[in-house]
């Protein structure tokens, strides 16, 4: 079994967000349990697991440390196996219509066969239709006793301010560096594994705050160095961070210059060795920003994958301008054709916008590689 399954939370001390933690603890030793939870926040960050948890929590038959479940009882396993005939984990987009809601509403009416509690978990809440939100909100505003929502949601945004109200709502965070290597040292010990702390705040820098991301990366870690520790440098040669971070270094450079022929060859390059992009544009917004906060006067540490650029010829207002085109890109990077794409108009797009020391005859200088000659066109140049 992989890492991620393997070792999900099972109980609230497991949950690697100390807040999360905090305000489950607070919510649920209440004798009044709230009958709607929703959970927010980006993917990997255990979102069902802490669903499956407060599920075993109103469930279990012999709690051990206060509202700890035990993992021993029949209702605990059950729960742990996905085999509990009175918790139902929905999938919102398969099951998003109106008839669903409905079927829903028809059977929350019936007594929970052997738990407690009935548990309804909806993940991706906010893929149901507005006539299926709407059913929903009136079984949210007259639920029976024996039964507990819990919905998740990515987007939370697109769920009605309705159905917001009627819910205790729990914010999950990316994970911290620090949450994240605790979740790594309690796997790397159960495994009986050895790796230094500097490699796992390296692969915690990677894992864009994402608990199942993060370890991910750990098991792949130690099918590479079998019986052997997980080094730093072995993190690095195997995501080639040293190489990314110097061609980031390119890149910033070729900006400082306005360069379009040579940003667009580093994107070929990436594109050759198969980097993978979004990954790259992380680390080059980052870098950027690490600059603009230094212009300012703004102290930080900067992680082991961000580089911080000290020296950088772009002004405040130019950083700013860039941080915002790469943003932009980035989050159209799963709509592109090709996905080198979005990157490289921002390239072709900057080097032809004009410097404030550029003459006139200096504001449209021509690229002069084929593909930028073609962006060049696309976006407003004058003739080839």
């Amino acid at each position: 079994m992989v890492f991620y399954r393997k070792y999900r939370p099972q109980t609230i001390e497991e949950l690697d967000s100390k807040e999360i933690r905090e305000k489950l603890y607070n919510a649920l030793k209440s004798p009044e349990v709230f009958h709607a939870f929703l959970f927010t926040g980006p993917k990997g960050l255990g979102k069902t697991s802490a669903a499956r948890i407060v599920a075993k929590v109103l469930n279990c038959e012999k709690k051990t440390k206060g509202i700890e479940p035990c993992n021993k009882c029949g209702q605990c396993v059950s729960i742990a196996n996905g085999t509990n005939l009175d918790i139902l984990e929905i999938d919102g987009a398969s099951n998003r219509g109106i008839d669903e809601i409905r079927d829903l509403r028809e059977k929350i009416k019936l007594s929970p066969m052997s738990a407690r509690k009935k548990i309804y978990i909806i993940d991706e809440v906010h893929m149901l239709t507005t006539e299926a939100f709407n059913a929903l909100l009136k079984t949210l505003e007259e639920p029976p006793s024996h039964v507990v929502f819990i919905l998740c949601t990515t987007e939370p945004h697109k769920v009605p301010g309705t159905i917001l109200s009627r819910c205790l709502h729990l914010q999950f965070k990316k994970a911290t560096e620090d949450e994240l290597v605790r979740s790594f040292e309690r796997i790397i010990k159960k495994e009986k594994l050895a790796g230094e702390k500097d490699a796992l705040r390296l692969i915690a820098n990677l894992s864009d705050g994402s608990f199942r991301d993060g370890v991910k990366i750990l098991e792949e870690m130690a099918l590479i160095t079998k019986d052997k520790k997980i080094t730093k440098e072995l993190v690095q040669k195997n995501y080639s961070i040293a190489g990314i971070q110097y061609k980031i270094a390119q890149m910033i450079r070729s900006l400082e210059e306005k360069d379009a022929k040579s940003g667009l060859k580093v994107v070929a390059k990436l594109a050759s060795e198969g980097v993978e992009v979004g990954h790259f544009m992380q680390g080059l917004i980052e870098a950027l920003h690490n600059s603009l906060l230094f212009k300012i006067g703004v102290e930080f540490v900067p992680g082991n994958s961000a580089l911080a650029i000290d020296n950088s010829k772009l002004e405040i207002s130019e950083i700013k301008k860039l941080i915002e085109l790469l943003s932009t890109a980035k989050s159209e990077l799963k709509y592109a054709v090709l996905p080198q794409i979005p990157l490289e108009l921002v390239i072709v797009e900057w080097g032809i916008l004009p410097s404030k020391e550029a003459g006139p005859a200096e504001l449209h200088p021509r690229p002069t590689s084929s593909v930028a000659s073609l962006l060049w066109l696309k976006i407003g140049g004058k003739g080839i």
